[in-house]
């Protein structure tokens, strides 16, 4: 027997055994729970079964083709869908180069040397500390806020 022959063969026998497996394990069926799934069976100890018993036997009235709403006029065409994803995948990759350009990462644990670079971008007269003056001036700041500030109340 060559390769096509012998491959068919096989599949013919795993189609057999797939049946007759499907064919004794049919038994293992809840028969109950089966029927639960057809039209009609509806599970007795539900709190809505006496409503659905009612709705399958008296469905109502079914709408004609006429009553049917047109189509929506503001849903995107195939063309503004695919410009609009087009778009957002722009988005995406400008994103990425401008995150992949950024100096600093998470990864880095040597944020002195990235603190150094910064603050050499810093220039030159903007260097030097504030004068006492005007950092008392700034904790006098605060600490009048605090003072007016009023404490959230105690959760309930």
């Amino acid at each position: 027997m060559n390769g096509p022959q012998a491959a068919r063969r096989l599949r013919s026998v795993g189609l057999v055994i797939s049946a007759a497996a499907a064919m004794f394990t049919a038994g293992c069926a809840n028969m109950r729970d089966v029927k639960l799934l057809a039209v009609g069976g509806v599970n007795p100890d539900s709190t809505v079964s006496a409503e659905v018993v009612a709705v399958q036997h008296a469905p109502g009235p079914y709408p004609r083709f006429s009553q049917v709403p047109p189509p929506s006029s503001d849903v995107r065409t195939g063309p503004e869908w695919r410009a609009a994803v087009l778009s957002e995948w722009n988005t995406k990759r400008k994103t990425d180069r401008e995150a992949a350009a950024l100096p600093f990462s998470l990864a880095n644990t040597d944020t002195e040397v990235w603190a150094e670079r910064t603050r050499a971008k810093i220039p030159a007269g903007e260097r030097s500390q504030p004068a006492p003056s005007v950092a008392d001036q700034a904790e006098a700041f605060a600490a009048s806020q605090r003072a007016r500030a009023t404490p959230p109340p105690p959760p309930q």
